[in-house]
C-alpha cells in the first residue's frame, strides 16, 4: 500500500511539472527524424512503428511525460522502489513490464520481447537498476537482434535542473517551465552494448 500511495504522488509530481515543460529535438540526420516521428505519432502497437527506447537513469525524469500515452512498454526493477514506478508509469500510460538485469532477469526478458513481437515500443533504463552509472547492460541489444528491432538512443538535459548527488545515478530532476534538449544516436540495430553505450556518452557531457 505504501509504494501505491508514493506512486500516485509521484505521479502527480511528474504530471503537473510535466505541464510546463518544453522539449526541443536533435537528431543526427533527416532520415532518423523521420523514422522517429513516424514511430512517434503512432499510438497503436504495430510490427512498422516499433522501436527500443535506450536512455540512462540519470535521464528518466527528463522523459516521462513526452513518452506518455504512447503504448510504451518499459521493463522496471522488481524492487520496491520498482514498485513506486511502476505505479506511477501506470498512472503516465506506460505499460510496464517487471525485470532487471540481475532478479528475475530471463523473465523480464522473455516478457519484453514477447511485447516487442507484439508491436510495443519497450523503453530501457540501460544502466540499471543499480549502475554502474552510464554502462549499458546486454539485454537490449539481445532484444534488438532477437525481434530484429531498431535501438533509439538518447539522452536529456534540462535548462534548470536538480541532481541528486548522493543517488547512483545522479539523477536530474526537471524544474518547472525548464526547455529539455533530447538529443538521439544514430537509430540501428547495435550489435553490442558497448557500441550502443559509446553512442550514448557521445551526445552530451557526462
Amino acid at each position: 500500500m505504501r509504494e501505491k500511495t508514493l506512486g500516485f504522488i509521484a505521479f502527480l509530481i511528474v504530471r503537473f511539472i510535466g505541464m510546463t515543460l518544453r522539449y526541443q529535438l536533435h537528431f543526427k540526420s533527416k532520415e532518423d527524424e523521420a523514422f522517429f516521428q513516424k514511430c512517434f505519432q503512432e499510438k497503436q502497437p504495430t510490427i512498422e512503428t516499433k522501436y527500443l527506447l535506450s536512455f540512462f537513469h540519470q535521464d528518466e525524469l527528463c522523459l516521462l511525460n513526452y513518452f506518455k500515452n504512447r503504448n510504451m512498454s518499459v521493463l522496471i526493477s522488481t524492487s520496491k522502489d520498482g514498485e513506486i514506478m511502476n505505479r506511477a508509469a501506470m498512472f503516465l500510460g506506460y505499460k510496464p513490464v517487471r525485470g532487471s538485469s540481475s532478479k528475475k532477469a530471463v523473465s523480464g526478458l522473455i516478457a519484453a520481447i514477447k511485447k516487442v513481437r507484439a508491436g510495443y515500443k519497450m523503453a530501457f533504463a540501460v544502466d540499471g537498476p543499480r549502475g554502474p552509472i552510464f554502462k549499458v547492460k546486454d539485454g537490449i541489444c539481445a532484444i534488438a537482434k532477437k525481434t530484429e528491432t531498431k535501438i533509439i538512443g538518447i539522452r536529456a538535459i534540462a535548462s534548470s535542473q536538480k541532481i541528486f548527488k548522493k543517488s547512483w545515478s545522479q539523477a536530474k530532476f526537471p524544474l518547472p517551465f525548464a526547455k529539455i534538449d533530447v538529443y538521439f544516436a544514430p537509430i540501428k540495430i547495435y550489435e553490442t552494448s558497448s557500441d550502443l553505450e559509446q553512442a550514448m556518452c557521445q551526445l552530451i557531457d557526462r
